[in-house]
């Protein structure tokens, strides 16, 4: 697992051979809410073509859903414990690198 690319404090993009994940942060006002997910083929292909842009697209869709209430985008992709763990190792292995 790999982070490839992030948007400092809202999302985090990461890699595992063919799969991708995003971890994202949602200030909800008073409490911000973390979700991590899987991300679809359609997704990563849109990643491919057309960059960070595809993923701050989806980034302001999952928002925009939370804030009207709707998690359940979110709750059907959510990332397994292990796939969870292996996001964190990465995250830390980065910032480790980049300090």
């Amino acid at each position: 697992m790999n982070l490839i690319d992030q948007e400092p404090h809202f999302w985090e993009l990461y890699q595992h051979e063919d799969q991708y994940y995003l971890g994202i942060a949602i200030d909800m006002s008073s409490v911000v809410s973390c979700w991590d997910i899987k991300l679809t083929l359609d997704e990563v292909s849109a990643y491919k073509i057309q960059g960070r842009s595809s993923i701050e697209r989806m980034t302001k869709k999952f928002i925009d859903e939370t804030y009207r209430g709707s998690f359940s985008d979110l709750e059907s992709r959510k990332v397994s414990d292990k796939e969870k763990a292996a996001m964190q190792a990465a995250f830390k292995l980065w910032r480790e690198n980049n300090a």
